[in-house]
């Protein structure tokens, strides 16, 4: 049995659709790291796991939402995370919340910055470069 024909490219391509539609990247990470949870439980299913994943995710009343669920939320122009710790009449607690803002554009000094990281797009070729074919991009 070769990889497609297994399961697994479903999850590649839910992982595809995801990069290419979601913007909210709180909303993303969360998504991501529910993929990972349900195959950790599920790891010789992926296909129910694919079945699963794409219905993690529900629009929902914000008033509705109740203490202990996961929430994505968004609030003006940031992304909101976390778990709903409490509720009152006037809105949400949420615990272990991450939040995101997104700008077209930031500018940061050097001296502010504690770490940085850079994302190697080349490493397949760096590393195997005979696996490096030219194709079209959609």
């Amino acid at each position: 049995m070769s990889f497609k024909e297994t399961d697994f490219p479903g999850l590649i391509t839910y992982l595809k659709n995801l990069l290419k539609n979601e913007k909210d990247p709180v909303l993303f990470k969360a998504l991501v790291e529910q993929l990972v949870e349900m195959y950790d439980q599920l790891p010789i299913y992926p296909g129910i796991v694919n079945m699963c994943i794409g219905q993690a995710a529900k629009a929902a009343d914000a008033k509705a939402l109740e203490v202990g669920q996961q929430v994505s939320l968004k609030v003006d122009e940031d992304s909101i995370s976390g778990v709903v710790k409490s509720k009152t009449p006037k809105g949400l607690v949420l615990k272990n919340a991450t939040i995101a803002t997104l700008d077209d554009e930031f500018e940061v000094e050097f001296r502010e910055i504690t770490k940085a990281t850079v994302i190697n797009k080349n490493v397949v070729k760096e590393l195997w470069p005979s696996l490096v074919f030219d194709k079209e991009k959609k």
